[in-house]
């Protein structure tokens, strides 16, 4: 029998695991030993507080390398698979390979002719979706804005003319610490007449939704309004 790749969504933030973790979820991370992950601290951290009981030091945590292409130790990971053993992905938060690293984890499964096993938890960008009230039927997530202010105004442009055009919802996201600056860039540039939801803290005890036109968010943000290091995801639409 083959190992199969089981990717595991971790929470957004911190929320009781209940609220984010199914309990067949549980049941697997329980059984697990070996694990693919961005961040072994942040592994460690999902896995005690889904599985308290859990000895962590018999664990085999398998860093991906950011700072190399996202490259892992691709043939232990195939030795373990095709000797039968189960492995368990998790990225840094929400769902893997989906705005984090780990698709090329599962492409190389694919070619090796292992099982992947994608398994049901929070992901920021279906939560904030659902949660907008924008068309789900069309949307693109774009990740971050570029950096140069010029062409930051030129994709927001784009994003505009595609709501306008084809009703397409627009998804970014920021460095938690770059909100405050994303959110007024978003209100002094984009049209009056469309809309933006900021979704704030998913499933945490601290979750903050708001939906306003453009016009009504010029009228609503004052000097001390902040969202500044709060992981936060925003959305253009109609």
């Amino acid at each position: 029998m083959k190992g199969k790749l089981y990717l595991i969504p971790v929470s957004l933030g911190e929320s009781n695991t209940s609220r984010y973790e199914p309990a067949l979820n549980v049941e697997l991370v329980s059984r697990l030993s070996h694990f693919v992950v961005e961040s072994a601290r942040t592994a460690r951290r999902c896995i005690r507080a889904l599985c308290p009981e859990k000895d962590l030091d018999d664990l085999l945590l398998l860093e991906v390398d950011k700072h190399k292409g996202y490259s892992y130790p691709r043939e232990r990971v195939m030795t373990l698979l095709g000797e039968g053993v189960d492995v368990g992905f998790m990225s840094e938060a929400g769902c893997p390979c989906v705005a984090d690293p780990g698709s090329i984890v599962v492409a190389d499964c694919h070619r090796a002719g292992f099982d992947v096993v994608p398994l049901v938890g929070p992901s920021s960008i279906i939560l904030s979706l659902m949660a907008s009230g924008f068309s789900g039927q069309s949307f693109a997530f774009h990740g971050y804005l570029p950096f140069d202010g010029k062409e930051r105004r030129q994709a927001l442009g784009e994003a505009a003319a595609r709501v306008r055009r084809v009703g397409e919802t627009q998804i970014f996201i920021e460095a938690p610490y770059r909100n405050d600056r994303l959110l007024r860039e978003l209100v002094e540039l984009l049209p009056s007449d469309l809309s933006l939801c900021m979704a704030v803290d998913l499933t945490t005890d601290q979750e903050e939704i708001h939906r306003m036109t453009i016009s009504e968010w010029r009228k609503a943000l004052s000097r001390e309004t902040s969202w500044h290091k709060r992981p936060a995801i925003f959305l253009i639409g109609q």
